[in-house]
């Protein structure tokens, strides 16, 4: 049912795409391969053809062309409109054959076996447009046969033996519009033969022996709009001056020089010129834009400048999370009171008490940003249910959670009364004197009514000291152990400022329990424990955010009662000192079998074979577990299973990539690009910065050399993209991340683990973003671009006719289906690309989160500059975010969870531990391989699932291993293997080719995808969340584990287990040997002795007992056993 469902909705597709091209007069038949079969395009149908029934000649001509030809487009009338010959097997003959598509518009054959002869053969094609004869064996003499060809329009003649004399025959093509020499013999005196193409628009010499002598030979071109000279031996352009159409120049790799470029400036019609590589100097350059600033003048990268990272800020102290919250720079406009509420004199300062008890002793005059803000957003009154949301209340807004202070104070402003106080709405509407739809905000005459009173009675002060920032914010007790239920204690919050003023705001701070059933905290901020384990309480002041743990340790292992818990390894120490804190103990570690098997699905997405099984169990070296991690990350199952949870976090889907118009073989180089570096070891640092700062073309590459580079990693095995040193500009082409706020969020979520979709609108309510910080943050990425750079615009253009695509419906189908072809030769297609536009001429000015500003007009690609910044930035979120995650992916909880978002308010349940996992894996070069071994050597990793009536409800402090659901492609490979005869089982984990761990589909998409990896949770790879792959069970598992086909096809294929015994049966069936080997394949254990008793008598008492068997197997991989990893 579901095979017919797709089948009608592709069909119902296919109907409409074909009606719209109808309407235009062209058509496509047929899905196409390299190999070349045909498909249809073109003019509108005869009436001639209208007899469907019967095959026409040239369609019968066609088939025997058919594995010759690499390309075969149709007319509507069945007639041959586009004709590609580049195998080594195409001929003189073949040719010959072609000369009878009367119709045929557009001929290639870049085949050096074909001579004059062939040529000749086709002299007959009056009605080509487009000759291609590129890198054919085609002579001077052979284009005498051409030259009747009185409609062609585009003549590519490449990498021939062409020379001044065929030039001869090309001069009478009158209708000549683009003519490519590059790379012939052609040299002055045969430009002279071109004379007479008046209607000539483009001209590639690039590579010929063509000097300034022979540019005076173009003069007569009075249509010439496009010139290449590239590597040609030019250095006057004087005659360059005489094209009066001339629109855009190449120069790159002649020997122009400034002198020459004062030429240029004389070009009324030029609008663009390429001169990299070239003896023109940065001054001669500068005086050309000057002279026409209208002109694009496509020139060589000044030489960077090196730069003290801007990273390079002072080391801030951690919170309690390991996360900064002190906002170290400007986050935003400050909006003090007066300096003299503080201390003036140097050195430390006292803490100044708090706003609450000065106001019952003195006449202080409070701070806007330090006393106002902070106590409308403890009252409730900016948050998203009030003032603070997008509409307001009652004709009122506040910037939601207080960021804007300047929009405040001006709203706040028309509810004031600075010369009659009393008469302010902002004094009596939170009192409820006044109709207050939120209720009572303030009690009457309370310290806080006072507080706005005295604001206001001093006139209501708003930025009075843009000098003053406010720092930090330190909460104490930084860690509250209780001894018991019922207990309480008071937090205290200083504020601390950049003037060095400290300041109690613990009345003026809001307070949160992460879990109610724990601890509860006051508004005053007194934390009282209703409960045993550990939560936290979050403390939030302006931008400042502290997270304080909470802990009430279990009744019966307290202090000396809690038990000696051995320690192998600092991971395991610093787990164990947080469980005794807490008064868990620990669970034993798991058996050896528990353990391969769990070592062997997270590690390599694979089952262990049985054999393997028993030999582990059989070992009695002390040092097997570990050598069995190493030998796991030799395994190609490895690299396959990383690299695809890497492509998984990067977000690689063909369906997102149509900008390349390449996008199945750009996600295939994009997997490639990653399982190289993931087998290669290579760092978590390297393979982000190839990601993050690349760009499409190297620096100082022209457009034409960046195609040929690319368009050779297109040859089918050819893996030259992924070397290392080359970057993946392909990850910024994605179409779900196409305006620069949708890079920040992406580049946030897999480079920092955090997440800023909340900062695209208003502060962030967990963290210190603001709006403002994020529209600034979002700035580093404006400036880059994917499609066609401004200088490869004209050649893009030239490439893209050279390959037939019609000018009548230029779609991206169309292109696809052409440029794969020609891809796969390895030959030049006009690739789209990563680029970044040149900075403007007024600052642009953005922002580090949580650290400086800078002007990105000061660096060639603004990216450089932030990559520095993420490597140096003291929170190391790129290591602390992949820490956290490859922690989750083995403990199916993150130390912080959910391990996509490291904010403030989401601190981890054990600091010390992430701390020195982040420190160690930046100490190890960011070492992939050395993080999975330090986690999967340690204790915590290999204790037993079974938990203790202590650690039963421990659920974060990896007391215990936590049973979970094997990921789809896991449980599916698993499934695959374990009913496979012992001759695929092995292949299968052995070599990923075919497994699911390896399966990178066409597209992304729903349709695309095995029905089965669809319901276990395979992600889409669409948004910005790890939750985004669904591991938790669901009834359409467990209905498709017991009736799928899929499942009783895996039974029962020739190739299968079953069938193996079947073909060994020898009437005599070791029942006890195969209810062990069906434990050992889908379990990896032994059966227990009940369960093999229990599995020969069914088998005994079965029809047959390999009808039995079968039962059993399908019985066991419905068991929770298989299907989760414990």
């Amino acid at each position: 049912m579901r095979s017919l469902k797709r089948a009608v909705q592709r069909l119902c597709s296919l109907l409409l795409f074909l009606s719209l091209l109808s309407q235009t007069g062209y058509t496509i038949v047929g899905a196409q391969e390299p190999q070349g079969t045909a498909s249809q395009s073109a003019e509108p149908q005869s009436a001639e053809s209208q007899d469907a029934a019967s095959e026409s000649a040239e369609q019968r001509l066609a088939a025997e062309l058919r594995g010759i030809a690499t390309n075969i487009q149709f007319n509507q009338d069945d007639t041959v409109r586009l004709l590609r010959f580049s195998k080594a097997n195409v001929s003189d003959e073949h040719l010959l054959k072609a000369s009878a598509f009367s119709r045929l518009d557009y001929l290639a054959v870049v085949c050096p076996q074909v001579t004059d002869a062939g040529i000749a053969a086709i002299s007959c094609l009056r009605n080509l447009d487009t000759l291609l004869l590129s890198e054919s064996g085609v002579s001077d003499a052979g284009l005498q046969a051409i030259a009747g060809m009185a409609r062609l329009e585009r003549l590519y003649l490449d990498a021939t033996e062409i020379g001044d004399e065929g030039l001869r025959s090309v001069g009478k093509l009158d209708a000549l519009r683009t003519l490519s020499l590059v790379d012939t013999r052609v040299g002055d005196s045969g430009l002279a033969h071109l004379a007479g193409l008046r209607q000539l628009e483009t001209l590639r010499l690039d590579g010929t022996a063509v000097t300034d002598l022979g540019l005076a030979e173009l003069a007569p071109l009075e249509s010439l709009q496009s010139l290449y000279l590239s590597d040609c031996a030019v250095a006057e352009l004087t005659a360059v001056e005489r094209l009066p159409q001339l629109k855009y120049l190449n120069l790159h790799g002649t020997t122009v020089s400034d002198s020459s470029l004062v030429c240029l400036g004389r070009c009324a019609a030029l609008q663009a010129v390429e001169i990299t590589s070239t003896q023109c100097t940065p001054e001669g350059i500068r005086r050309l834009r000057a002279a026409r600033p209208e002109l694009k003048v496509f020139a060589d990268a000044a030489p960077e400048v090196q730069r003290t990272p801007p990273s390079a800020v002072p080391r801030r102290d951690l919170t309690s999370d390991g996360l900064t919250s002190d906002g170290l720079t400007s986050d935003g406009p400050t909006s003090d009171g007066p300096t003299s509420d503080g201390p003036t004199s140097d050195g430390p300062r006292a803490v100044l008490a708090s706003v609450e008890q000065r106001l019952q002793s003195t006449t202080v005059v409070p701070g806007f940003q330090r006393h106002v803000v902070p106590l409308l957003g403890r009252l409730g009154c900016n948050s998203r249910t009030c003032h603070g949301s997008f509409q307001g209340q009652g004709g009122f807004r506040l910037s939601m959670f207080g960021y804007d202070f300047e929009r405040d104070h001006q709203n706040l402003s028309e509810r004031l009364n600075v010369e009659q106080v009393e008469e302010s709405l902002v004094l009596h509407k939170p009192t409820s004197a006044d109709e207050h739809e939120g209720g009572q905000r303030l009690p009457p005459g309370g310290w806080e009514q006072q507080l706005l009173r005295n604001w206001i009675a001093a006139g209501a002060p708003g930025q009075s000291s843009p000098s003053r920032r406010f720092v930090r914010l330190e909460v104490s007790p930084e860690e509250i152990v209780f001894d018991q239920l019922g207990d309480s204690i008071p937090l205290r919050c200083v504020a601390v400022w950049s003037d060095g003023t400290r300041e109690d705001v613990t009345c003026l701070t809001r307070f949160e329990s992460k879990d109610d059933a724990r601890a509860t905290v006051t508004a005053a901020g007194r934390v009282r424990s209703l409960g045993e384990g550990q939560t936290h309480i979050i403390a939030g002041y302006d931008h400042g955010m502290v997270a304080v743990p909470v802990i009430l340790p279990s009744g019966r292992h307290r202090g000396a009662d809690f038990p000696q818990v051995a320690v192998s390894t600092k991971v395991d120490e610093l787990i164990v000192a947080k469980l005794r804190l807490l008064g868990i103990v620990p669970s034993a570690v798991s058996s050896d079998t528990e353990f391969l098997r769990r070592l062997s699905l997270d590690l390599t997405g694979t089952l262990p074979l049985a054999e393997e099984v028993l030999a582990f169990s059989q070992d009695t070296s002390p040092d097997k577990r570990m050598r069995k991690v190493d030998e796991l990350l030799e395994r190609e199952a490895y690299v396959a299973w990383w690299t695809n949870l890497l492509c998984d976090l990067t977000g690689s889907n063909a369906g997102y990539l149509g900008a390349t118009e390449m996008a199945q073989p750009v996600a295939a180089q994009w997997r490639s690009w990653i399982e190289l570096r993931v087998r290669k070891n290579v760092g978590w640092d390297k393979i982000a910065e190839g990601i993050i700062t690349a760009s499409s073309r190297r620096r100082g590459q022209n457009y034409a050399d960046f195609v040929s580079e690319q368009s050779s990693y297109t040859r089918p095995g050819d893996d030259g993209f992924a070397a290392l040193g080359n970057p993946l500009p392909h990850f910024w082409y994605r179409d779900n991340i196409t305006t620069a706020a949708d890079k920040a969020l992406a580049f946030g979520y897999i480079f920092m683990g955090v997440r800023l979709d909340c900062a695209q609108c208003h502060k962030h309510p967990f963290d210190r973003w603001s709006q403002k910080d994020f529209e600034q943050f979002a700035q580093f990425f404006t400036r880059v671009q994917k499609g066609v750079a401004p200088d490869a615009a004209n050649m893009h253009e030239n490439l893209r006719s050279m390959l037939g695509v019609p000018v009548k419906l230029n779609t991206a189908a169309l292109r696809r289906q052409s440029y794969l072809r020609v891809a796969a030769e390895g030959r030049l297609i006009p690739w789209n690309e990563i680029y970044i536009s040149p900075p403007g001429d007024e600052p642009h000015i953005a922002k580090f989160l949580g650290a400086e500003e800078i002007d990105l007009n000061r660096y060639e690609d603004p990216r450089q500059p932030l990559f520095q910044w993420l490597l140096h930035e003291p929170n190391h979120y790129l290591a602390r975010s992949f820490v956290n995650r490859v922690w989750a992916h083995y403990f199916n909880v993150g130390i912080i969870d959910p391990p996509d978002d490291l904010n403030l308010a989401n601190p981890p349940s054990n600091r010390a531990l992430l701390d020195y996992l982040t420190q160690a894996f930046i100490d190890s070069g960011y070492d992939m391989q050395w993080l999975h071994r330090t986690i999967v050597s340690s204790d915590a990793y290999q204790r037993s699932w079974v938990p203790s009536d202590d650690n039963r409800r421990d659920e974060q402090h990896y007391s215990h291993a936590i049973v979970r659901r094997l990921p789809a492609e896991v449980v599916i490979d698993a499934m695959l293997q374990a009913t496979a005869d012992d001759e695929t089982a092995s292949q299968l984990a052995l070599n990923v080719e075919g497994r699911k761990i390896a399966q990178h589909p066409v597209s992304y998409q729903t349709r695309a995808i095995d029905y089965s990896l669809l319901i276990f949770g395979k992600p889409l790879r669409t948004t910005n969340c790890d939750c985004e792959r669904q591991n938790e069970p669901t009834l359409v598992q467990s209905l498709y584990l017991r009736n799928d086909d899929e499942i009783f096809a895996a039974l029962d294929r020739p190739r299968g287990w079953l069938a193996q015994l079947a073909r060994e049966d020898t009437g005599q069936a070791d029942t006890g040997r195969w209810v062990e080997s069906a434990y050992l394949r889908v379990l990896s254990r032994l059966p227990k002795e009940s369960e093999r008793r229990l599995g020969q008598q069914y088998l005994s008492n079965a029809s047959s007992p390999l009808d039995g068997l079968r039962d059993l197997l399908w019985a066991l991989l419905n068991t929770q056993e298989f299907v989760t990893n414990h």
